[in-house]
């Protein structure tokens, strides 16, 4: 049911955003609960799809046929799509890249001398502002720590770094915090309801949710702003969240270290 469209895509690289916005559209509802846990397409509803466009379920459509239906979704989709909206394809080749630059360095760390004394030269302060952009990932989303072999060869020790970043991530943490506090007050009335509803989950259940919050920042590679966000709207104190999300923090720092030190060596 594939087969057609792997081809395509060997013959026509080109065709690639498309074949995967494309197959992004016609994921399934909980895809990544069973295997082989990617977003592909059912088999049932390729079928229907094919039935419904040449009354055959087992049609095999030819291939500039293929080409010109996700060319024109692919437009579509980008037509219908809000401003400032990034398409999943851009997201995908953007990690690709990120992963890129990550090996790159580490592995060229020996070539990279200037570079190496900027940074040496900045410390651990220059270190700790890093960690705190690094931290509030909506503004970058890419952890310091997987630079871990590079900043080993630069001269910086192995506590004081994983310290040092664990600090400034969570300082970045807590102005993700600030800014749900700060919703929570202006939002009086239009969100009063939901407040309310808020507030009462935080009455009933006090301390589970800041061993979920520790639990996420410490396995969970994404924002820990996702929590940490409505914990504050819910009136979580600073002093319970930001605790949680420092020894999430720590934790992740160092799994992170230990992976990207393994992968690429101690000083790459």
């Amino acid at each position: 049911m594939i087969r057609p469209f792997i081809l395509i895509a060997l013959k026509r690289p080109r065709l690639w955003p498309a074949l995967i916005s494309a197959a992004w559209a016609f994921r399934p509802r909980g895809w990544y609960r069973k295997a082989p846990f990617l977003p592909l397409p059912s088999e049932r509803y390729m079928r229907w799809r094919l039935e419904t466009a040449y009354g055959d379920p087992d049609a095999v459509p030819p291939a500039v046929e293929i080409e010109r239906f996700v060319t024109w979704s692919a437009d579509m989709r980008r037509r219908m799509r809000p401003r400032g909206v990034v398409p999943v394809w851009a997201r995908i080749l953007a990690v690709a890249a990120l992963v890129a630059v990550v090996a790159w360095v580490n592995l060229r760390v020996g070539e990279l001398t200037a570079v190496r004394e900027a940074v040496a030269a900045a410390g651990y302060w220059g270190l700790l502002g890093a960690s705190v952009v690094s931290g509030f990932n909506l503004v970058a989303p890419v952890p310091v720590v997987v630079f871990y072999p590079f900043l080993m060869e630069s001269g910086f020790a192995p506590v004081p770094t994983l310290a040092t970043i664990a600090l400034g991530m969570t300082v970045g943490d807590l102005l993700g915090y600030l800014i749900g506090d700060a919703t929570r007050e202006l939002a009086n009335d239009r969100l009063a309801g939901f407040r309310a509803r808020a507030e009462a989950l935080h009455a009933r259940h006090r301390f589970l949710p800041l061993g979920l919050m520790f639990l996420y920042a410490a396995f969970a590679p994404f924002p820990n702003e996702l929590l940490v966000i409505p914990m504050a709207f819910m009136r979580y104190s600073l002093t319970g969240v930001m605790t949680a999300v420092l020894c999430g923090n720590v934790v992740f720092n160092t799994m992170v270290a230990l992976g990207v030190s393994w992968i690429f060596g101690p000083g790459a």
